[in-house]
Parts: structure tokens; C-alpha cells; sequence
């Protein structure tokens, strides 16, 4: 085709495409700046205000997302365990997410941002009564995201319990980080070392607000199998509703469901969640 035979298109179409190029390039950019730009004072106001114009846009081709958890820095990872015990008394323990339970891949996925979103929505039971007293607002809106944090790890637990036939079930968060790089330059150790594992407790502010529900859980990451609650008298009395606490020196197992195995945690960073 000659240069002749060419069609030729008019400037309102080419200043048209333009014009729908630079918003869609603009719609790419703003969420993730958009979340690198968010702090403890909140989202940043300007950037807020151009979201507006391309919010719906971004939600629409689902492109609104933050994608920190690329690189450079992409910060760790959060995970929930899950203990699932029948009536005979065995335990059947489960890391969410699982590439032996969640495949394809997409599924993988799935499991992992709601283990991030149980993580990012927590909120410490019992606000400080200083906060209560200066703040009643502040203290209301506290509760209410405790409220929310509460209602969907307990719709976790429910779903669990309906894919496990009813049986028990116990859960509680946990943080997978990642080395820096002067310490993987020192002692280079695998990603999934157990050393990088912690239990994510949920715990007030005020130690003596702390519910008994999360100082009598398993101290060990994952928690281990069919081991005897501690006998001694002065041991804290176990609710129905958790999980016994293991011995203090329990060897770290392994198997397909668990995941790797990690060393036993100390007493401050027992677990976190406890449900039905």
C-alpha cells in the first residue's frame, strides 16, 4: 500500500486516542503511588483527589491495586494456621495459604490476599482507657474496627469448619518476614527458615485487658502433634474453645500439611486467634 493509498485520519481522532492513552496511563500510576503515599496521618490528600477522577475507572478494569509486595522492598508476609480437631481428639494442622491445598496457582492467590487482608484490618481488643477519655470518638471508631476484625476471622472459621464437616477449629496469624541483606550476606539461610516465622499474638495494650484466650495456645510454629496439655497445677485453666498448650520443649515436626517446621516461640510470642 502506497503512501497515497493510506487512510488518513483526522486530528480530533489522533487528539481522541491521545487524550484516552494519557488517562489510562494516569489510572496505572495513581493506585500504587497512591499507596506508597499513604502514612499514619492517612492517605495523602492531593493524590486522593486525582483518584477521584479514576476511581471507578481503576475499579472497573481492576487495576486498582498497591502491588507492595513486589520488589525492592516487598515487606513480609502474613499467614494464618489453622488447628482442625475431630471428636476422637486428632488435629489436623493447616497453613493458609498451602500450594498442597490451593492449586492452581489463582486459588494460591485467593488464600493469600485474605490471609494479608485478616492481618491489615487488625485491630487490638480493649482500647486504652486514656483513649476513651480524651478521645470518645476515636475510642467508638476503635471498636468498631475491632468489630469488623472480629466479624471476618470468625466468618474464616466458619467456612473452615463447614469445608471440615463441623469439626473444631482453631486459628491464629502468622508473620513469615524476610532477612536483610546484611543478615542473608552473614548467614544465608532459606526463605522459609523457621528462625523467620513468628506468632502474631492478640493481645490489648494493657496486659491485664488481655483475654485468657490468648496466653493458652501452642508455642511452636507449627503448633505440634498430639501433644499431652501441661499437667502442672499451676498451670492457667484451658477454655473449651482453645487449643492445650504443649509441652515447653517440644521437637518441631514435619509433614505435607503443616509446612516447614519451626522452633518452639517463647511465652511473648504465643498465638494469636482462638475461635470456635
Amino acid at each position: 500500500m502506497t503512501s497515497e493509498e493510506t487512510p488518513k485520519v483526522s486530528a480530533r481522532i489522533r487528539w481522541f486516542v491521545s487524550i484516552l492513552i494519557c488517562v489510562h496511563l494516569i489510572a496505572l500510576v495513581l493506585p500504587p503511588l497512591a499507596f506508597q503515599t499513604r502514612g499514619a496521618l492517612g492517605d495523602s490528600p492531593s493524590v486522593q483527589t486525582l483518584m477521584t477522577l479514576v476511581r471507578d475507572y481503576t475499579q472497573f478494569l481492576y487495576i486498582d491495586r498497591g502491588y507492595a509486595f513486589f520488589a525492592p522492598d516487598p515487606g513480609p508476609s502474613h499467614l494464618i494456621q489453622a488447628a482442625i480437631t475431630d471428636a476422637s481428639g486428632e488435629t489436623d494442622e493447616k497453613m493458609i495459604p498451602s500450594l498442597e491445598d490451593q492449586w492452581p496457582r489463582l486459588l494460591y492467590h485467593r488464600h493469600f490476599m485474605l490471609a494479608e487482608y485478616l492481618s491489615e484490618i487488625y485491630q487490638p481488643p480493649n482500647p486504652p482507657e486514656e483513649i476513651a477519655k480524651l478521645d470518645p470518638v476515636g475510642a467508638q471508631l476503635w471498636e468498631q474496627s475491632r468489630a469488623r476484625y472480629e466479624y471476618v476471622r470468625q466468618s474464616i472459621v466458619d467456612h473452615l469448619q463447614y469445608k471440615n464437616n463441623g469439626r473444631r477449629v482453631v486459628i491464629r496469624r502468622i508473620e513469615h518476614a524476610l532477612p536483610g541483606f546484611i543478615e542473608l550476606a552473614n548467614d544465608p539461610i532459606p526463605l522459609n527458615d523457621p528462625r523467620l516465622y513468628r506468632v502474631l499474638r492478640d493481645q490489648a495494650f494493657d496486659p491485664q485487658q488481655t483475654s485468657e484466650t490468648s496466653s493458652n495456645l501452642p508455642e511452636a510454629i507449627p503448633a505440634p502433634k498430639n501433644i499431652e496439655p501441661d499437667a502442672e497445677p499451676s498451670a492457667p485453666r484451658v477454655n473449651e474453645d482453645e487449643t492445650p498448650p504443649p509441652d515447653r520443649s517440644p521437637e518441631p515436626q514435619t509433614g505435607p500439611e503443616t509446612g516447614p517446621a519451626s522452633p518452639p516461640v517463647s511465652q511473648s510470642e504465643t498465638a494469636a486467634e482462638v475461635q470456635e
